[in-house]
């Protein structure tokens, strides 16, 4: 009866799910066992299977995970288990995968796709594609062409460094792989058809796109794009009328020719169209100009194909050529150092000291300003005039020669140049030389040859850097330590790269409940309502997914708080998860990468148009610099140094003051606009040539 007994509570035992795990022993692992006590419901038929699939005993596994289905039918990253508790469940992609390996190929197809019809994972995209490919290697799928590949909206000519991608690949089995010059575009298993929005940075000249898309089969096609990228305004000269001219008439004839190496499309006079093209590499214009008394100026611009713009003032005085009106404004237009060097001396004295014959060919400088730092940190911007009294044959900036000149006596230019030099961590900025040199038809040589203080305003103040959050690391399957290390390094890693501020965690709690923090990793919209309650600009949310044995995949948004916008996913994968130097450069990857999408730049105001709510800013940030719509700017003001008064040397830097703020409203290829948003002080006004930075 005893015996009896004992036989009665085993079987309960059994029936319960509370027996003794045994399990299969190999190589000293022990495959077939659940962590905790075996309990006979779906998740414990579904965590044993999955281990007796990793030994490699399909078919045990295959029992298990069809007893899981049983009781759950739906693959979930988040599959709730009792009360409170959640667990990893994809039986369907695991029958797939234990299928695969027993050679049932229709089979696996059939639940691997099942699977990503429910939820979507790397893990049963590889699977289905290595079937697939087994499908191929028994012939019972023919591979009949090979994959196609386009680039669209391309264009022939650029005025940006950034080259926008839009590639698009079919394949009748799969697209595996796409590459751009030979670096691989990450993608989420083959399709019959992939879209790709990339970009490339490229230096000025001619280059070569080599896309190749390349099928489950091994096949492979190659498209080639020649794209050209011109950073180099059309060239303007003008014939008539020479330069400072004064006179008496009402009109004046204007003539000119503008050329450009890739082609113009366009001439305007004070904005009003004068002469239209489809892109040839010469467009002549004219008009008549009707003058008033004194001085007259007119603008004439010419726009290349790539959107380059180059402008030309044309300057007349009307009035009697001897007055000494006329002269002084002649002295101003042709010597203007004269005036700065006059002092206290009288017009006819002035005079009769610049009575000289000018020289037969000058160079004058428009852009950079010579006694002021140059503020941006990546582009230099030359441009100028050449005055010739007969015509300009050579023009050249630092050994790079223009190729295409009009033939004009008055020659007006637009380069920009990269900054390739560093600035120092001491302030003092950087020595960029600059040498333009130019040649007259009768081989009369002038040449400008100067240093350019490029000097980026560096703020490394807590208020003058963008507030990021790290909201919530999650994942389903990982222990919570696993996901706090990867927040906790991600977090130490932003905050030793010093580019933004970041906000600390405990704080954070003050403001908004670990339920909140955790309801946010669901649900972009919900972080978006938490972020109102924060100061930060932007959140960090991520997903952490185990892949492989080891392995894990990071996939992180960068979520405005304002807009609600997606700005940016990053991503990153470590191979072992156990080694602190792979977790520690992936998590330095993640800040490198948020970096790269909110650039710390430094430039200056190419214009300001004082409004009632807030002034419109014009900066000379371009596309190529990377900046975005909805980025924030800072305008600051830069006092004057101390200096000792008895030697003349520097004690002390002066202080930047923040003078305004704003948020970036739209970018173009020639500057950035903006909308203030906040005036930090009402004793500096914002002027044209004042610092600006990116929060």
């Amino acid at each position: 009866m005893i015996r009896f007994a004992v036989r009665v509570v085993l079987l309960a035992a059994l029936a319960t799910g509370c027996a003794t795990q045994t399990g299969v022993v190999r190589d000293g692992e022990t495959y077939g066992v659940t962590k905790g006590a075996f309990r006979g419901r779906w998740w414990s038929y579904y965590e044993r299977g999955c281990s007796y699939a990793s030994g490699g005993f399909y078919t045990e596994a295959e029992a298990d995970l069809r007893q899981a289905l049983v009781g759950r039918t739906r693959d979930a990253w988040q599959a709730r288990t009792y009360g409170l508790h959640f667990v990893e469940y994809f039986p369907n992609r695991e029958l797939g995968v234990v299928s695969y390996h027993a050679g049932r190929l229709d089979e696996a197809q059939q639940y691997l796709e099942t699977s990503l019809s429910q939820i979507d994972t790397a893990r049963a995209h590889h699977y289905l594609d290595l079937v697939t490919k087994a499908r191929i290697a028994k012939g019972d799928l023919h591979d009949a062409n090979a994959p196609t590949v386009t680039m669209s909206g391309t264009v022939p000519v650029i005025a940006s460094r950034e080259l926008a991608l839009d590639i698009r690949a079919t394949d009748d089995i799969g697209v595996a792989r796409v590459t751009v010059n030979g670096r691989a575009i990450p993608q989420r298993g083959s399709a019959a058809e992939l879209r790709f929005a990339d970009s490339a940075l490229l230096t000025e000249g001619s280059h070569e796109i080599a896309v190749e898309a390349r099928d489950l089969a091994d096949k492979s096609t190659t498209q080639t794009y020649t794209v050209e990228v011109d950073l180099t305004g059309p060239t303007i000269g003008l014939f008539s009328p020479r330069d400072a001219l004064v006179t008496e008439d009402a009109l004046v004839h204007l003539e000119g020719t503008c050329v450009d190496r890739n082609g113009v499309v366009s001439v305007t006079l004070d904005g009003r169209a004068l002469e239209k093209s489809e892109g040839g590499k010469r467009l002549d214009f004219s008009s008549e100009l009707t003058l008033k008394d004194g001085e007259n100026v007119f603008v004439v611009t010419a726009t290349d194909v790539a959107g380059n713009e180059t402008r030309s003032a044309v300057r007349v005085f009307k009035g009697k050529p001897a007055s000494a009106a006329a002269r002084l404004w002649q002295v101003r237009e042709r010597s203007p150092e004269s005036l700065r060097l006059a002092g206290g001396r009288t017009a006819a004295s002035l005079l009769m000291t610049t009575a000289a014959a000018q020289d037969p060919i000058v160079i004058r400088i428009k852009s950079p300003e010579p006694d002021r730092p140059y503020r941006h940190n990546k582009t230099l911007r030359v441009s100028g005039e050449v005055i010739a009294k007969t015509k300009v044959a050579s023009l050249e900036i630092n050994g790079e020669p223009f190729e295409t000149l009009t033939g004009a006596p008055k020659e007006t230019f637009n380069r920009r140049i990269a900054i390739d030099v560093g600035v120092g961590d001491d302030g003092d900025g950087a020595i960029v030389p600059v040498k333009i040199a130019a040649k007259d038809d009768q081989g009369h040589e002038s040449v400008q040859a100067f240093d350019v203080l490029v000097r980026p305003v560096q703020m490394d103040s807590r208020e003058s850097k963008m507030p990021v959050a790290i909201l919530a690391f999650a994942g389903a399957g990982l222990e919570p330590a696993v996901t706090d290390l990867l927040r906790v390094s991600t977090e130490a890693k932003l905050v030793e790269a010093g580019r933004f501020r970041v906000l600390d965690r405990t704080r954070l709690q003050d403001v908004l409940t670990e339920q909140q923090l955790a309801a946010a990793l669901a649900d972009p919209n919900e972080a978006i309502s938490l972020g109102k309650l924060t100061n930060a600009h932007i959140f960090l949310i991520a997903d952490v997914f185990p892949r492989d044995e080891t392995g894990l995949e990071i996939k992180s948004r960068a979520i405005s708080t304002e807009t609600s916008d997606v700005i940016a996913t990053l991503d990153v994968f470590i191979e072992d998860r156990n080694s602190r130097e792979a977790v520690e450069n992936a998590c330095a990857a993640l800040a490198a990468q948020l970096a790269e999408v909110f650039p710390r730049l430094s430039g200056e105001l190419l214009a300001v148009r004082p409004k009632a709510d807030g002034s419109e800013m014009l900066v000379n940030w371009t596309k190529e610099d990377g900046v975005r719509e909805g980025a924030y700017l800072l305008v600051v003001h830069e006092d004057e140094p101390w200096v000792d008064e008895t030697t003349g040397e520097i004690l002390a830097e002066g202080e930047i003051i923040e003078v305004s703020r704003g948020r970036i409203t739209r970018v173009t290829s020639s500057g950035s606009q903006a909308k203030e948003i906040k005036q930090d002080t009402a004793e500096v006004k914002l002027e044209q040539g004042m610092a600006a930075i990116t929060m």
